[in-house]
């Protein structure tokens, strides 16, 4: 039963030759181009930048230790904290997304202290303005 399945398909297979041998080259030929894609996007801060929503920055924070940077992850959300005079935290920037971090896409080294995050932008201007050696952060809660 099995050898005169086989038969059959060789038969087939020798009478539509021409067709199977053109389905193929076309097929070789969609893989070839298939796989020539595009060149990857830049990587770093600037392919990050270019997917921000509409009204949102993107602004580098010198964190307190490289140890508070280690903490988070790309895609955290956070607040950021610095001391005021009293004593008091004070929240400089509400629900910041964790962009990039050191060493994560080529932006700075891992031992460093900076983190990219995305903010409103009018938070932007304040964050920038911060004392950056005071900076802390909260993670929030998934």
């Amino acid at each position: 039963m099995q050898v005169n399945a086989l038969l059959r398909l060789r038969t087939l297979a020798n009478r539509h030759r021409r067709i199977l041998g053109s389905v193929s080259a076309a097929l070789a030929v969609l893989l070839i181009f298939g796989s020539m894609s595009a060149p990857a996007p830049a990587s770093g801060p600037d392919r990050i930048i270019a997917g921000l929503p509409e009204g949102f920055v993107a602004v580098p924070v010198t964190l307190r230790s490289a140890a508070i940077a280690s903490a988070v992850q790309v895609g955290d959300t956070i607040d950021l904290v610095v001391p005021s005079e009293g004593g008091t935290p004070r929240v400089i920037a509400l629900d910041a997304a964790v962009l990039d971090l050191p060493d994560a896409s080529g932006f700075g080294s891992p031992t460093s202290t900076v983190i990219l995050v995305s903010v409103e932008a009018w938070q932007g201007a304040a964050l920038a303005a911060e004392d950056s050696d005071q900076i802390s952060l909260v993670i929030n809660s998934r």
